[in-house]
């Protein structure tokens, strides 16, 4: 067990008062730190004794978390108005970005299965908001690009989702946004070579 590492066998005594924390006179307070959620308290206790490292669980299941509350929030907001579920908004910023794909990349740049963006594609072609047309070359593969209408909503849509972004990050320093995204980045990069690149199909 290293000293940078937390395991569930690890017992952390009272913390000590350090220059600077709070009731420290002269001192300005350091910024206050998150309370661990309910679930994050029980599952280090669940795990007491097994030689876990709490440190990574921590940061994934948190990682997992935070994805899952981010992506109802969307929901319940900006794309409410738009009246579309998150898959659905994020196949409109990959062909956004990238332009026109062909399913199986699409499938792979959204993080959907390909039965699942089928049927997101489904319904975006019936609000016309994308098209599909086969390859010229391969007429087995399906080629999608935004209509006219789908660029306008997503080019008016977008910045309400980047304020709202904005939102959810505000009380974190440019610091902190710097060393998060980075962090995420890695784990990422490391998934990719554990797995394959991250991104493409396998």
């Amino acid at each position: 067990m290293t000293k940078s590492r937390r395991t569930a066998a690890s017992r952390s005594g009272p913390a000590k008062r350090q220059p600077g924390d709070a009731g420290s006179p002269g001192k300005k307070p350091r910024a206050h730190r998150s309370q661990k959620p309910l679930a994050e308290l029980l599952g280090e206790r669940r795990v007491a004794g097994l030689g876990i490292n709490l440190d990574s669980m921590a940061l994934v299941s948190n990682i997992h978390r935070a994805a899952g509350f981010i992506r109802q929030h969307f929901e319940r907001s900006v794309l409410k108005e738009s009246d579309l579920h998150w898959s659905a908004f994020v196949v409109l910023w990959c062909l956004w970005i990238f332009g026109e794909l062909e399913t199986r990349r699409l499938a792979v740049e959204a993080g959907v299965a390909k039965s699942t963006l089928s049927s997101i594609l489904n319904m975006l072609e019936g609000r016309k908001l994308v098209r599909r047309r086969a390859n010229e070359l391969e007429r087995r593969l399906v080629i999608v690009n935004l209509t006219a209408g789908g660029t306008e909503l997503i080019s008016r849509l977008f910045p309400k989702f980047n304020a709202e972004e904005t939102r959810i990050v505000a009380k974190l320093t440019a610091r902190q946004m710097d060393s998060a995204t980075e962090a995420i980045r890695m784990i990422l990069a490391t998934i990719g070579e554990m797995d394959g690149p991250v991104g493409e199909e396998p």
